[in-house]
């Protein structure tokens, strides 16, 4: 019981991770260079998070898709 709880608030600190992420990466490059700046942090952000935490988000999917096999059979 307890370790679905831990992998399901996994999931979902990865989840607020990206969008935090994502968020200080536009306010920074707003505060660097404007508007063009904030659509160059938002860009760097996605790219760096995407490296980033990829490989956690893969392992998660595969978890997923185990747990979905396991039901079904």
């Amino acid at each position: 019981m307890l370790s679905k709880i831990v992998i399901n608030l996994y999931t979902v600190l990865l989840e607020i991770g990206l969008w935090l992420f994502l968020l200080v990466g536009l306010v920074a490059g707003w505060q660097s260079g404007g508007f063009f700046g904030a659509i160059f942090g938002l860009f760097a952000a996605a790219i760096f998070g995407a490296v980033f935490f990829g490989a956690f988000l893969v392992i998660n999917d595969i978890r997923a898709r185990v747990k979905a096999i396991e039901e079904k059979n």
